[in-house]
């Protein structure tokens, strides 16, 4: 595993720089969204830098309290962020709070916004799975499969005569699994999506988010059960489910408001 990244004489820690990173490659595709929807990238860059800072400082301030009795005792603590030093819920709160009151401010319609940082999330995860991949945060079962084990050992650099008698030492690369699957939904979706139709497209591309993590939180090790599936996995197919019903509830409105249409073509404006 990577913890850090050596970058001459310096050692970067892995899941800080990676999430860096992870902004800015979802904002770019967020703004590249964002150009398709006729939005300004500027503003989606601002609207995110916004968010980013807002979700990061309400992160680090709700851990603060929440171990007061550290960091009241040393206050410069505060700026040193290490891992598990931010809570997810309360800044993904201060996150969404914030963007809302700046899309307010600049008076910009939040539906096109929406469906571009869609988007930009998937793309953003893709940069923290792989982070997730490096320092070993999300571990996998034991078992990875045999047709994609000498890759996975070249992506590590081990020897795979060393290990091929041994594949049951090798773990499934969760991580890997939901960065090369949220890569093909931003990418298949840029490429083919139907873009007459921005909501329904973002729906499509959330529902293929659940479905792979429905598949590939199978493969995770320790996590919580419920009954016999992991509660991501239950989480993953309730959402899958209920995407699917609305899904399915706005094509048959759209299939019917087509035949209406067409079976309307060439009467006149007495027989209609």
């Amino acid at each position: 595993m990577y913890p850090s990244l050596p970058l001459g004489p310096l050692s970067l820690p892995t899941a800080q720089i990676l999430a860096i990173v992870a902004a800015w490659f979802g904002l770019s595709v967020m703004a590249r969204v964002g150009r398709r929807l006729q939005l300004d990238p500027d503003m989606i860059w601002n609207l995110g830098t916004i968010a980013f800072a807002a979700g990061v400082i309400v992160a680090r301030l709700s851990h603060a309290v929440q171990f007061w009795s550290v960091y009241g005792a040393e206050p410069l603590l505060l700026v040193s962020i290490r891992p598990g030093g931010l809570l997810l819920w309360p800044g993904l709160a201060g996150s969404l709070i914030a963007a809302y009151l700046y899309l307010i401010r600049v008076g910009a319609d939040p539906r096109p916004v929406g469906v571009a940082a869609v988007f930009g999330l998937l793309a953003g995860g893709v940069v923290l799975e792989i982070s997730n991949f490096l320092t070993g945060a999300v571990v996998g079962t034991m078992g990875a499969p045999a047709g994609a084990l000498s890759w996975f050992l070249s992506l590590t650099g081990d020897s795979s005569e060393a290990v091929l008698s041994q594949s049951a030492s090798i773990r499934h690369p969760v991580a890997l699994y939901r960065a090369i699957g949220m890569m093909l939904i931003v990418g298949g979706s840029l490429v083919w999506g139907n873009w007459r139709r921005p909501g329904r497209l973002a729906g499509q591309a959330i529902l293929a988010f659940a479905l792979l993590r429905l598949f590939a939180d199978g493969f995770a090790a320790d996590s919580r059960l419920l009954g016999s599936m992991r509660t991501s996995q239950v989480a993953a197919l309730i959402a899958a489910a209920g995407l699917a019903f609305v899904l399915a509830r706005t094509a048959d409105g759209e299939g019917h408001l087509q035949a209406a249409e067409t079976s309307g073509e060439g009467l006149s404006p007495a027989e209609e």
